[in-house]
């Protein structure tokens, strides 16, 4: 998550995280924590897996992660067309793909034309 974090901060690009081999997980309900992360979720989850010496850095880690709000991932499940299609049209969305195309006007009345 602080790699992500790092990446987006220092590219200034837009880019998306994903999360890839969600297929092969037997529980896909476990993973909708790490999706979007929240602070305090993650304060104490770092808190109750380190020793306590560490507590300082714990939060500052979940502040950083607070204070950006920006780190989310998309899970990509290869065995799901759905997943494959939202992965791929956040992408899309990100690159802003489509977006200079020109815009397809049907044709006017021929009464229009003569004004």
């Amino acid at each position: 998550m602080l790699a992500s974090l790092s990446a987006m901060v220092q590219l200034e690009l837009p880019h998306v995280n994903v999360l890839t081999k969600v297929d092969l997980l037997q529980d896909k309900c476990a993973i909708e924590k790490y999706l979007e992360p929240e602070a305090a979720m993650l304060l104490s989850d770092l808190d109750r897996s380190m020793p306590p010496r560490f507590a300082r850095l714990n939060q500052a880690i979940a502040q950083l992660v607070d204070d950006y709000s920006l780190v989310n991932f998309l899970p990509l499940d290869i065995s799901d067309e759905d997943s494959i299609q939202y992965v791929l049209s956040q992408v899309d969305n990100a690159i802003q793909y489509g977006e200079d195309a020109d815009v397809k006007i049907k044709d006017e009345p021929e009464e229009w034309e003569g004004e």
